[in-house]
């Protein structure tokens, strides 16, 4: 893996489509795209693992939602995100939970995106997130957020 690598950490809502979830705005092209990214040492992916909280909400109600049975994909998906490499997966610091207590007494009630955030300001990392709320949240209380990425934003920044 190159050095140069960008450190990028996911949001759960990345981590889906790994389960047959499909998330709006995010095209298979982008997947592709992101994954030869990696292959290529351009970009590097992390995961927090408090977003299996999150992950295991999301994929079981979209799972109720369509009826659908994942069964099947479901020990090959969970070992392939753990165990595979392609991601790494990381805690967060004493100062990063500080600083997702402080997003927490300011009114932001998602802990998970408060820590991811957090970590990734104390990591000095991309956070790739399709969340605006959360981005227009951190602006209005002072917070920078030029870390704050989508996806097709990414992608233009590797080009």
């Amino acid at each position: 893996m190159s050095s140069t690598a960008l450190k990028v950490l996911l949001d759960s809502t990345y981590l889906l489509p790994s389960f047959g979830i499909e998330v709006e705005g995010l095209q298979n092209e982008h997947i592709i795209q992101l994954r030869e990214a990696v292959i290529k040492g351009k970009i590097r992916f992390y995961c927090l693992t408090v977003v299996w909280v999150e992950v295991i909400g999301k994929v079981f109600r979209e799972n109720q939602r369509l009826k659908l049975d994942i069964e099947e994909i479901l020990d090959v998906t969970i070992k392939s995100l753990l165990e595979s490499g392609f991601y790494e997966w990381i805690q967060p610091t004493s100062e990063a939970v500080k600083l997702a207590f402080k997003l927490r007494k300011l009114g932001h009630r998602d802990n998970i995106d408060n820590l991811l955030y957090a970590t990734s300001i104390t990591n000095n990392m991309i956070f790739l997130t399709m969340d605006e709320n959360f981005k227009n949240f951190l602006l209005k209380e002072g917070y920078k957020v030029n870390n704050l990425m989508n996806h097709t934003q990414l992608l233009l920044k590797i080009k």
